[in-house]
């Protein structure tokens, strides 16, 4: 399966004006903003992609490895790579902004490209593994604004008053949901100078905004790409246009980019989201529905809660032990039995994906979403078996012998990926 990596091989030599900017290109531009680029780009100014990036190496030195589990691994190999590929070494990379406030709950991170033609492409930078951005993430559900989304609408407005000139915006996981939000609030004059806003993964709203004119200003310009076993572009509220695109890898491994298939000029697509990404979010709206705003925010408040009482700052801290301390504390401390077995809940999912990634293929990681037990768990506002039992987890958990190889379901049955996973007559010219 071709990749992004491979796509860099045939499409670098290429300059933007031999072949103009495409969603792989934009995804590329996303995660161009992953790394902590502090102190080499400035935040009023700009530096080339060139400099940026020697800098970056030079400064960072083993840590330019390091950018949390969430980031995909290709994205340093990915980034030393592109100033010295013709189409992307005419990048200025500007403004840039990383910011975590543990007191507000905030993480933000945003990077301004422009690009040799003049335009000006903004992108959001995702969730990363502090714990702070993930609480932050689940605030979503409860806030009508939450402090990134508040950043992003105030970024891109400063971007557009900076420059005269074409925009784009984007994000992944959760740069997707700020680059919808942060072009839904920009000043209706404004917006008629976006060219594009891409959506790569990311979660949706707390109440539904198709209906709001500022989104119906935009949504002929929106592109909404998810994986087929999108599990984060499943939640709240979000855009049901959505381009489902076919991926190598299943589970929550399947939001990292670099795992989608690329045709020509765009990634391969897939007719219908996996059994289980469908079964994840039917279970999730079903959680969501049982629950008011205010239990949300004590669900939210216990579960940091306990997970920073294991001294827990990251998701790489929390380990099965964590995690088991975790629920042990969310006995003795969460008094509200329905807020008590929601919790309990989600930690045993937690729990259980963290066992079988030591443990056991991709397939067993996605048995959590299928068993009925744990519903029935969740709707009596009781604790999950595994943790009642912790052993039973580890049991569960191990693969079956008939179990083949971490295989995505839709690579074993195409047909899901359309008629045997062909590709199309326009994807097949754009080789």
């Amino acid at each position: 399966m071709k990749n992004i990596m491979d796509y860099l091989d045939w499409r670098g030599d290429l300059t933007f004006a031999q072949s103009p900017l495409n969603e792989v290109d934009c995804y590329i531009l996303c995660k161009l903003g992953s790394p902590d680029f502090t102190q080499i780009i400035p935040r009023n100014g700009g530096v080339s992609i060139t400099t940026a990036v020697e800098k970056y190496f030079e400064e960072r030195g083993e840590n330019a490895q390091k950018l949390g589990v969430l980031i995909s691994p290709q994205v340093v190999p990915m980034i030393r790579r592109l100033p010295s590929l013709p189409r992307f070494q005419g990048l200025m990379l500007r403004d840039f902004v990383n910011s975590i406030d543990h007191e507000r709950g905030k993480q933000f991170s945003a990077l301004t490209i422009e690009l040799p033609d003049g335009a000006r492409f903004v992108t959001f930078r995702g969730t990363d593994d502090t714990l702070v951005a993930w609480k932050e993430d689940l605030m979503f559900s409860v806030e009508e604004e939450v402090p990134a989304q508040e950043d992003a609408k105030a970024y891109l407005l400063s971007e557009a008053l900076r420059a005269p000139g074409t925009l784009f915006v984007g994000g992944h996981s959760k740069g997707g949901n700020l680059a919808v939000y942060a072009a839904m609030r920009l000043p209706e004059a404004m917006q008629g100078r976006l060219k594009a806003i891409y959506n790569f993964d990311g979660p949706g709203f707390r109440e539904s905004p198709f209906e709001r004119p500022e989104y119906q200003r935009i949504k002929p310009k929106l592109h909404t790409v998810v994986s087929q076993y999108t599990i984060v572009g499943t939640l709240l509220w979000n855009e049901t246009d959505q381009e489902i695109v076919r991926a190598d890898r299943a589970g929550m491994v399947a939001h990292d980019g670099f795992h989608w298939e690329v045709r020509g000029t765009r990634f391969a697509r897939c007719e219908e989201l996996s059994l289980s990404s469908r079964s994840f979010a039917s279970a999730m709206s079903e959680i969501e529905a049982q629950m008011s705003f205010e239990e949300r925010r004590a669900f939210i408040a216990s579960l940091f809660t306990v997970l920073e009482s294991t001294g827990a700052v990251t998701l790489t801290d929390l380990t099965e032990q964590s995690l088991r301390q975790a629920a042990a504390m969310a006995q003795t401390l969460v008094k509200d039995s329905r807020v008590r077995g929601f919790l309990l809940s989600l930690l045993n999912q937690m729990l259980r994906v963290t066992v079988s990634n030591v443990s056991g293929p991709v397939r067993g990681r996605l048995r959590m979403f299928r068993r009925g037990g744990k519903r029935k768990a969740v709707q009596e506002g009781e604790p999950a078996d595994a943790l009642q039992n912790p052993a039973v987890a580890d049991e569960q958990d191990k693969p079956d012998e008939s179990d083949a190889p971490a295989v995505p379901e839709t690579l074993e049955n195409p047909q899901e990926c359309g008629a045997n996973g062909a590709s199309t007559a326009e994807e097949e010219t754009e080789r």
